[in-house]
């Protein structure tokens, strides 16, 4: 039976005769299905082969197989189900899609060896990329998501939310605030770049961080931002809805959506926006999902820390003032990037689990 241990042996004249097939063969596929006979027969792994054919391990025994019991003929005949050639049942079709959508399948290739484990039906790695394409999958980065969210509750926000803009005047504002506290330190991002020589970006220690208190309105796209070395708290805070209140001076109302940090429930905080005339409204708990300021933090990141070096902390401070000061010269983007569309965690859902 063949298996990891399986042996090829080639004399020299073989050797030559599978070498000049190689350089015949127009299609890239025939000639790595012979290149994995020569690579077997010069005594490397399976493992070794599949990385770097970018095959299944499971193809590559099958390759063998298919060489060991019918030679050259057998091995070059149209391979069982490869490719655009191969078929998987409708039905077949929507338990892999059920498969995907409740465990976690890192590479294509752990697909690939799944299928065949289900219905004897191999796919080369084109093939199986073609395949999750037609079913509706894409490789794309997995989200964190709170595992105490409350998806009802987060239901029910969204639904007053759409109420509370209906009696809103024009002089009215909602505002979405959040703190966050940015390291003195690089982010690493992707670029062009040598073989195994990426670019080198300097590192700072990361200890020291500089903090921002800030709040935006989507509507109209102002914003208010409070930057400061000192943590963020609930005397910070009540800095904060004096400053808000004093951008709108006139009659106007107010709405401040917070998240639950206890700071933001302090009597303080609540003597200070009755004194301001802010009312305060909260999120439901647990839901970062929903609050649109989040994906300007994550904006910030991208625009000012990837691949950008400070040496000092005062010039890192002094840079980030400025890229807030002159937030609006990114109106365009986050009026796409800033709404008030949601993605909400489905009922009933799930943790997946790992393949």
């Amino acid at each position: 039976m063949n298996g990891p241990n399986t042996t090829i042996t080639l004399t020299a004249e073989r050797r030559s005769e599978l070498e000049e097939q190689i350089r015949q063969t127009k299609e890239r596929k025939v000639a790595d299905r012979i290149r994995v006979i020569l690579y077997k027969a010069a005594g490397h792994s399976h493992k070794f082969i599949a990385n770097l054919l970018q095959m299944g391990r499971n193809q590559v025994t099958h390759l063998l197989q298919q060489f060991n019991q019918g030679g050259l003929p057998a091995l070059l005949q149209p391979h069982r189900a490869g490719g655009s050639r191969a078929k998987l049942r409708v039905e077949q079709q929507q338990a892999l899609k059920l498969e995907l959508k409740t465990r976690i399948y890192a590479t294509a290739f752990q697909v690939i060896a799944w299928v065949e484990k289900q219905w004897g039906v191999v796919y080369d790695l084109s093939g199986m990329h073609k395949l999750l394409k037609r079913l509706g999958f894409s490789y794309k980065k997995n989200r964190l998501v709170p595992s105490q969210a409350d998806p009802e509750l987060q239901r029910q926000f969204v639904q007053w939310l759409a109420g509370l803009h209906q009696p809103m005047k024009p002089e009215d504002r909602l505002y979405w605030a959040d703190a966050v506290h940015f390291k003195h330190n690089a982010e690493a991002g992707f670029a062009w770049s040598e073989v195994a020589l990426p670019h080198q970006i300097p590192a700072n220690t990361g200890r020291q961080r500089y903090n921002v208190l800030g709040a935006y309105c989507i509507q109209t796209h102002e914003h208010l931002f409070l930057l400061t070395p000192d943590n963020i708290n609930q005397e910070k805070l009540v800095e904060f809805l004096a400053l808000l209140r004093a951008k709108h001076p006139g009659p106007g109302q107010i709405y401040l959506i917070l998240d639950n940090a206890r700071y933001h429930h302090a009597q303080t905080v609540q003597a200070q926006a009755r004194q301001q005339r802010i009312r305060l409204e909260y999120l439901p708990p647990y839901s970062p999902n929903l609050n649109p300021i989040e994906r300007l933090w994550k904006f910030v990141r991208k625009k000012f820390f990837k691949d950008r070096y400070r040496d000092t902390f005062a010039k890192f401070c002094a840079q980030l003032q400025d890229f807030f000061a002159d937030l609006d010269q990114y109106r365009n983007e986050l009026a796409s990037l800033l709404t008030e569309n949601f993605e909400l965690i489905p009922e009933g859902w799930q943790t997946p689990v790992c393949a």
